[in-house]
């Protein structure tokens, strides 16, 4: 079906369609096409599985969600600016992936099928994908050392060694983003998700599994995972106001970033390959017995996870 537009906005592809009676809000079809000049807009409507074109007659009124219409504007060449000007600047400070970021936005609004986000993708975002890969497994590994005998540390090695790959993941994931000039929100929010797995419930998990297991080591590794939480949130609120640099990257982090963690995670390993574990983890346990028994150890936990929402401390960008 051929629909002329009367609204000066210009319909997302895939937008639901509707009746023009919006309390039963049936709907008919999707977006197709959009087709016709700048001054006169016309679409193709998809109909939904038992609607017919015939079922209609030429008058009928449709109705499109108005968050399901972007601005003619954004199809409109931007004028130049007069010589000598500077030419201005894209939202966000950064000329790379603005329109990657449109063209992602609306592959995820559509509803194209089950695996439609899968489409909106991009390589940087398949790598950070393996980044909370690794975490995952790590965490895995870690629960198999628990179900294994003590003796047995393959697991418990695979579960450390696991987590600097995530950091190689989270350092190229990067890369190719500036390479290939396409960056995403989404891909920003993996990015945070996937370092909270990798560096925040990966080394906490590792501890745990190596003998850090008293309700009060339990609290102080929770607070860990809670800063890092927090950081990464912290991070992707303001990260817009921090200065960038020639190529729209951020010239300090604000607290230590929390891949800073693998040093715990080196730290761990040591352990592991003296057989400082479980009874004999570094600095023994105090106050045993009672409510406040604690393995002096975490201590080093709530120091990184101190210093990972501190807002003073502001650490040059490699």
């Amino acid at each position: 079906m051929v629909c002329e537009s009367n609204n000066p906005k210009i319909p997302y592809f895939n937008a639901h369609v509707f009746l023009e009676n919006k309390v039963s809000r049936t709907t008919i079809g999707k977006v197709d096409e959009i087709l016709g000049p700048i001054n006169q807009v016309y679409f193709t409507i998809k109909p939904e599985e038992g609607i017919v074109a015939t079922s209609f007659k030429s008058g009928d009124k449709f109705y499109i969600s108005g968050d399901k219409l972007l601005p003619l504007e954004k199809f409109l060449p931007k004028p130049k600016p007069p010589p000598g000007q500077p030419k201005p600047k894209r939202a966000g400070g950064a000329s790379r992936g603005g329109n990657a970021q449109e063209k992602q936005k609306m592959l995820l609004e559509s509803d194209t099928g089950h695996f439609s986000m899968i489409k909106a993708l991009h390589l940087a975002d398949l790598i950070t994908e393996l980044n909370g890969f690794c975490g995952v497994m790590s965490i895995f590994s870690s629960m198999r050392y628990l179900l294994d005998e003590p003796s047995n540390t393959s697991n418990m090695w695979a579960a450390l060694a696991l987590m600097p790959f995530g950091l190689f993941f989270d350092f190229m994931d990067g890369k190719v983003a500036r390479w290939r000039k396409k960056s995403s929100l989404m891909g920003q929010e993996l990015d945070s998700l996937a370092d909270l797995i990798s560096f925040g419930m990966a080394p906490a998990a590792a501890a745990f599994a190596l003998g850090l297991r008293t309700p009060l080591d339990h609290i102080c590794l929770t607070f860990f995972v809670l800063c890092g939480l927090s950081r990464l949130a912290r991070f992707n609120v303001t990260v817009a106001n921090v200065p960038k640099d020639a190529t729209g990257k951020a010239k300090y982090f604000e607290g230590t970033p929390i891949p800073t963690t693998l040093s715990i995670a080196a730290a761990m390993a040591y352990w592991l390959s003296q057989g400082w574990v479980l009874d004999n983890v570094p600095l023994g346990i105090v106050g045993k017995g009672t409510l406040a028994e604690v393995h002096p150890v975490v201590g080093a936990f709530v120091l990184s996870g101190c210093l990972m929402v501190s807002k003073s401390i502001h650490i040059p960008k490699p």
